[in-house]
């Protein structure tokens, strides 16, 4: 049986297919009926993947998603709260992501594993 070779697109074509999507994503945002649509989507994906990268314990984690909390559940309040916290896309990503750290820290849906205090020296 021969392997088929699998062709891989051009620079042109990767270009246009870039070019393509971007157009489908820009139409979703435009469309999103929160404002602005791209701050809303920048701030979900870092709250998502906070969620998702302390779902569970891991050597590297200091911080884990407390137990039984679902993602909504945490959309949810941060919808309720999004205006306080001061976001802007003025903000580098580092900042947005502090932010939001500390706020799922401060509505305990991020807590610290270690009980033994070395946090608060």
């Amino acid at each position: 049986m021969a392997i088929k070779e699998v062709e891989l697109p051009t620079d042109l074509e990767r270009r246009d297919n870039v070019y393509n999507e971007l157009n489908k994503i820009v139409d979703q945002l435009s469309a999103l009926p929160v404002f602005p649509s791209l701050m809303w989507t920048w701030a979900f994906d870092v709250l998502r993947n906070i969620y998702e990268d302390n779902k569970e314990v891991a050597e590297y984690n200091d911080y884990v998603i407390a137990e039984g909390t679902e993602l909504k559940q945490i959309f949810d309040k941060f919808w309720e709260d999004v205006d306080n916290l001061g976001i802007s896309m003025d903000h580098g990503g580092e900042i947005i992501e502090e932010v939001i750290r500390d706020w799922m820290i401060d509505n305990d849906f991020l807590v610290s594993l270690d009980d033994d205090g070395w946090l608060d020296d």
